[in-house]
């Protein structure tokens, strides 16, 4: 069975950052939790409840270009028993930056992020007694236990997966170079700019996601977005975008949206003008009964807009994106 993939990420940060079109914004006091543990040199993230990531049927097959990562994700999910249509956790999917422009090189460039299982406490218990310990990873000033998922060669070479847990029992997965790195550098939330953003969404929304404008539209969406794309008139000067949804309680019912942006005061000033233009996009089209008018926030280094999206608008502004419809409901228990 395959698990969402890092080539979701790409389509769901480029369609959803354009649907924060139509409503107000007001700022909510905490930054996301997954956000707060990030490297600091992610560049994109997508991060939602673990019985949606597990399940949805139009992001299964995603995973198939990162082949060691759906079989590490599978292996642990097997081995730990976890029951993807009743957990209630997180699962988060990072993109790091690569030293030179930013690609998709398989595991290596990747880190699963567990939280807010059910049982932390069986949740490690189950990693300690399913999978070997090897060595250890100093995250936060404390030696963790690591433990092999897996290794094996690939035409990208040699692949060491391992897991690990940290002080707040979050579990992180991914190859050894890339666990590596999240223990040598800050968090993304130690960017002012970018932790400015991200207090900006709602940090209990069941569907979050972030990108580095800069990073992405200079090197892995370089060549691949559609004449139609508005990223492509991003201004430069933009540290952050964050985003998140939190869907109606049933069907038909409109969905909640939140966009942030984050950067220098001269990139803030010359995002408006995009912001007006997806605006206009979602307006055309017949707005939830009783929904709000847009209303943007805006402040020096940062600036947001919250939304109330039907199902018809979202549908609009993925297509004029080039990006595939997804449901963003939450699976309903088995």
């Amino acid at each position: 069975m395959h698990r969402p993939a890092l080539r979701l990420l790409v389509p769901i940060a480029v369609a959803v950052a354009g649907l924060g079109l139509a409503s107000s914004c007001r700022p909510h006091p905490k930054v996301p939790g997954w956000v707060q543990s990030a490297p600091e040199d992610s560049v994109l993230s997508f991060s939602g409840g673990a019985g949606w990531m597990l399940t949805q049927p139009d992001i299964q097959n995603l995973l198939d270009g990162e082949p060691e990562a759906s079989r590490a994700l599978d292996l642990f999910l097997q081995k730990a028993r976890i029951n993807p249509h009743t957990e209630t956790g997180r699962l988060t999917l990072h993109l790091l930056a690569g030293p030179g422009p930013v690609q998709g090189k398989g595991l290596g460039q990747i880190l699963i992020q567990l939280d807010q299982f059910q049982d932390p406490k069986a949740l490690l218990a189950a990693l300690a007694g399913a999978f070997p310990q090897e060595g250890q990873l100093r995250l936060n000033g404390r030696d963790w236990p690591l433990y092999v998922i897996l290794d094996l060669d690939s035409p990208k070479g040699s692949v060491h997966i391992r897991a690990a847990s940290d002080e707040r029992g979050q579990l992180w997965i991914g190859d050894l170079s890339a666990l590596q790195r999240l223990a040598s550098r800050k968090s993304l939330a130690t960017r002012p700019d970018a932790a400015g953003a991200a207090a900006w969404i709602n940090a209990k929304a069941p569907f979050q996601g972030y990108f580095q404008p800069e990073a992405l539209l200079g090197g892995l969406l370089r060549g691949r977005l559609p004449e139609t794309s508005t990223l492509r008139d991003l201004p430069k000067g933009l540290d952050a975008l964050f985003w998140s949804i939190a869907p109606g309680a049933s069907p038909g019912q409109p969905s909640q949206f939140e966009l942030a942006i984050g950067g220098s005061a001269e990139g803030i000033t010359q995002i408006a003008p995009w912001l007006q233009r997806l605006v206009a996009l979602v307006s055309a089209v017949q707005p939830a009964p009783g929904a709000a008018p847009p209303e943007l926030m805006q402040e020096k280094r940062r600036v947001g807009l919250r939304a109330t999206l039907t199902d018809a608008q979202l549908k609009l502004v993925m297509e004029k994106l080039g990006q595939p419809m997804l449901s963003f409901r939450p699976v309903p228990p088995a």
